[in-house]
């Protein structure tokens, strides 16, 4: 663009927080309300090239930062799904790689949170051995120290508690007790979800356990 001094600035009818900027009675660019106090955007202001290509990278920023925070306030994401989130709207890599930094400071994004929270949820809702609970934070793009951090936390405990939630909403479908061919399903299930061979055979204990008692 030419050199040339603000000559006018106008406010959008629709979107209040942008302005429409004019050098030398003729328009130029438009910004959000930030960039326009950052930059002191007001008439009389000079703009050259090297400003105008400085503006325009700030306001680029700046459309990308709002966009992460309204896709971070959906529900918490790693950094990894905010980066490819922002890649898909468009956003250049070193201005997405910025955004996230800039949300990891500002404490709105936390892999380790994340990925603590994913546990922690999973296990309530839905029960997942720590197997698919691994697999599931690395779909993610969690780190692998982190997701193995989170992981360690599940005990034994909870991955029985997790296999028993399983059989049994399999089990309230069921009527009566088990044949050999059901409980051999209901295992195999356990099995394809990730549980280790200890916790199948003793769930299948505990399932021969309970029949014999009501038998």
């Amino acid at each position: 663009m030419k050199n040339g001094a603000i000559t006018g600035v106008h406010q959008d009818q629709k979107q209040k927080q942008r302005y429409h900027i004019y050098v030398d009675d003729s328009f130029a660019f438009s910004v959000h309300e930030d960039i326009l106090v950052k930059y002191n955007l007001f008439k009389g202001t000079q703009v050259d090239e090297a400003f105008f290509q400085e503006v325009v990278l700030a306001e680029e920023k700046h459309k990308a930062y709002l966009a992460a925070l309204r896709y971070l306030g959906i529900r918490p994401r790693t950094s990894s799904q905010l980066q490819a989130y922002l890649l898909e709207k468009g956003f250049s890599s070193p201005i997405a790689e910025e955004v996230c930094q800039r949300c990891k400071e500002q404490r709105y994004l936390d892999d380790q949170a994340f990925a603590r929270q994913w546990v922690d949820e999973r296990l309530r809702i839905k029960p997942r051995s720590s197997y698919m609970l691994r697999m599931e934070l690395q779909q993610r793009g969690v780190e692998k120290n982190i997701v193995e951090e989170a992981v360690s936390a599940v005990t034994r405990e909870d991955e029985l508690a997790a296999a028993r939630a399983l059989i049994e909403k399999k089990l309230r479908r069921l009527t009566g007790k088990p044949n050999p061919d059901e409980e051999r399903k209901l295992l195999s299930m356990l099995m394809r979800k990730g549980f280790s061979h200890s916790i199948v055979q003793q769930i299948r204990g505990e399932m021969r356990q309970r029949t014999d008692h009501e038998g």
